[in-house]
């Protein structure tokens, strides 16, 4: 199936890893970085509800919350990356770096735009989100109080996101890592020094948790526009203007799929939390789904690596018309995920009640985390099937299909079977967990089914 090359172009192939050589090594060397870089970000989310945890459980739920409130609007942020990944990718890996770059430049303009915009939006609305998905005073109260700081990290992270998105895609994942380790040890540092510590202002509570992260992802701005400026990519700061509505269009086009697809599991999530709210022991149930969503994260996080990774393999190569090359990264990565994942879900079902006694100090909540984990640790392979081959559906630019299948599982499987389970049938919150690893098994397997089919290599950018 592999298609033959003009030699100019088999030149500029040959300065890429990822379309050259030996397909292993070309894995391993886009891959350890982003898995390093993606286990560092998930340990500033446990680290910011361990110290919460310190404030109580009403203050670990209102933090969960709160970033999940945020979480939908960086999903925008999010979209960018994806499609600046996809364009950047195709074109580098053709050996059209002029076009590459100036794709990367127009990212950045679209992304910093978004990002002004969605931190005042975020910051007027989304108080009144959090009315909706709590019925609790206390949680309603701390969750504003963190919002109205937290909201105005998204600025920054506009920059951060774009900038690890057209690093990724050249195939520079070092580089990605170097980003996020700094903005890591920022924000899990001010989270220990400001709420445990009472450094440098006594008193600040989870307001020191909100600081740490927005000092942390400015930083993390601050790094990347220099790592820019000293790169291949350094072009597309000048290119930034004048803006180029064909090339924004193509952005967003192949992007808001992306978009759609993450809001469709963020809104299920919030509708899983409706569910939890009716359920017995409400705050605590929220509380257990912050906690576990987190350390699940721990453990799907490096899944999200390897999915990075084959997005930016699969975009090179199908750039190349290197397809057969393309097709078989995509399984060989999904193999190596399916295994990780295996060997976690084990030990992760094994450890579940010390895990969750490090996490609370309350009874309630910890034999709920205990039930959370157990269940989830079933569907782990499954997880890492679906997320892995959707990063390299999105990576050849067929953003459309992943979005189908998270709609339909999380809406038309997830949250009718949680309703079922836990409120009818009276499982209660262990309803709910069964219904997240049931919906996982069938996005694994439909998301398999369309990466089989090949259809995606003939998506265009």
């Amino acid at each position: 199936m592999t298609v033959s090359k003009t030699s100019d172009t088999l030149k500029e192939d040959k300065s890429s890893e990822l379309i050259t050589g030996n397909l292993w090594r070309a894995i391993w060397v886009m891959s350890w970085p982003l898995l390093i870089m993606t286990v560092a970000t998930s340990l500033v989310g446990v680290a910011d509800l361990y110290v919460a945890g310190s404030l109580g459980s009403a203050t670990q739920a209102a933090v969960g919350l709160s970033e999940h409130i945020i979480f939908m609007f960086q999903l925008f942020l999010m979209a960018t990356g994806t499609g600046t990944t996809a364009i950047v990718a195709r074109h580098w890996g053709s050996g059209n770096k002029r076009r590459a770059t100036r794709f990367a430049g127009q990212s950045l303009l679209l992304s910093i735009s978004l990002g002004v915009g969605l931190t005042i939006l975020a910051h007027f609305i989304a108080h009144f989100a959090l009315g909706v998905f709590s019925q609790s005073t206390e949680v309603r109260e701390l969750g504003q109080t963190y919002l109205s700081l937290y909201s105005f990290a998204m600025i920054p992270m506009s920059i951060v996101y774009v900038a690890n998105a057209a690093f990724n895609a050249i195939g520079d994942s070092k580089t990605t890592l170097l980003i996020v380790l700094i903005m890591t040890a920022i924000q899990i540092a001010g989270d220990i020094l400001t709420v445990i510590y009472g450094w440098p202002v006594p008193g600040l509570g989870l307001r020191g948790i909100a600081l740490a992260s927005l000092v942390g992802s400015a930083v993390g701005a601050v790094v990347a526009l220099y790592k820019i400026s000293q790169s291949p990519l350094r072009k597309c700061l000048v290119q930034i203007l004048p803006m180029s509505q064909q090339m924004i269009k193509r952005i967003a086009v192949i992007g808001i799929p992306s978009a759609i697809q993450r809001m469709a599991w963020s809104l299920s999530v919030f509708g899983l939390f409706f569910i939890l709210a009716s359920c017995k022991n409400p705050t605590e149930g929220q509380a257990a789904w912050a906690i576990g969503m987190r350390v699940e994260g721990m453990l799907f996080m490096p899944i999200m690596a390897l999915s990075m990774a084959v997005a930016s393999i699969v975009g090179q190569n199908l750039g190349a018309r290197e397809i057969d090359r393309a097709v078989d990264a995509g399984w060989r990565v999904t193999y190596v995920g399916m295994g990780m994942l295996t060997v976690m879900g084990i030990l992760l079902y094994v450890m579940a009640e010390p895990i969750a006694m490090l996490m609370s100090h309350d009874p309630t909540t910890i034999k709920i985390v205990i039930s959370y984990l157990k269940i989830n640790a079933t569907a782990q392979p499954f997880l890492a099937l679906a997320m892995i081959l959707s990063g390299a559906l999105q990576g050849a630019a067929d953003t459309k299909s992943p979005m189908y299948i998270t709609f339909i599982c999380n809406w038309l499987i997830r949250l009718p079977v949680a309703y079922l389970l836990a409120l009818v049938l009276n499982m209660e919150t262990a309803g709910c967990w069964w219904s997240m690893s049931l919906s996982c098994v069938v996005m694994g397997l439909l998301t398999a089914w369309r990466f089989k089919s090949l259809s995606w290599t003939k998506t265009h950018v």
